[in-house]
C-alpha cells in the first residue's frame, strides 16, 4: 500500500472518530462554538466497476478495481484540500459499485469480527485479520 493511501486511510481515520464524537465534555463544546462553519464538498465520478457484477471475481482483482477507485478519491482529496475543503463526501457505493449476487459480491467484502468477541481497531491494526484490506483502505464512514 502505497504511503500516500496510508496517509488517506489515517486521514479517514481521524475523520471517522471525530465523526463518532471522540471529543467530549467541554473541549467539544468549546470547539462547537468557535467554527460556526466548515468547507464540505461533495464527489462522484464514474466508477471503475467490475464489467460483470453477476460474474465470479478473485480478490486480487476486486482489491484492485477498489484500489483504482480510492486512488481517483486520494487525488480528489488532496485537490479539495488545498482549496480549503475540511469535509468531503463521496457516494455510497463508489469505490465498489452495485447489482452483485450474495457470492459475486463476497471478494469485495471484508471479514469483520465480532466486536463483543475481539477488540479490534482497523485504522490502528490493519494487518491484524487476514482479508480485511478493503476495511483499511475504505474506513467505512
Amino acid at each position: 500500500m502505497s504511503g500516500t493511501r496510508s496517509k488517506l486511510a489515517l486521514f479517514l481515520c481521524g475523520c471517522y472518530v471525530v465523526a463518532l464524537g471522540a471529543h467530549t465534555g467541554e473541549e467539544c463544546v468549546a470547539r462547537h462554538h468557535e467554527a460556526e462553519s466548515y468547507v464540505a464538498a461533495v464527489y462522484e465520478h464514474p466508477s471503475i466497476l467490475s464489467p460483470n457484477p453477476l460474474a465470479l471475481t478473485s480478490r486480487q482483482q476486486a482489491l484492485e478495481l477498489m484500489n483504482q477507485n480510492l486512488d481517483i478519491y486520494e487525488q480528489q482529496v488532496m485537490t479539495a484540500a488545498q482549496k480549503g475543503v475540511q469535509i468531503m463526501v463521496f457516494p455510497e457505493d463508489g469505490i465498489h459499485g452495485f447489482n452483485f449476487t450474495r457470492t459475486s459480491i463476497y471478494p469485495f467484502l471484508d471479514f469483520m469480527p465480532s466486536p463483543q468477541v475481539v477488540r479490534w481497531n482497523p485504522c490502528l491494526e490493519p494487518h491484524r485479520f487476514n482479508d480485511t484490506e478493503a476495511s483499511y483502505m475504505e474506513v467505512r464512514f
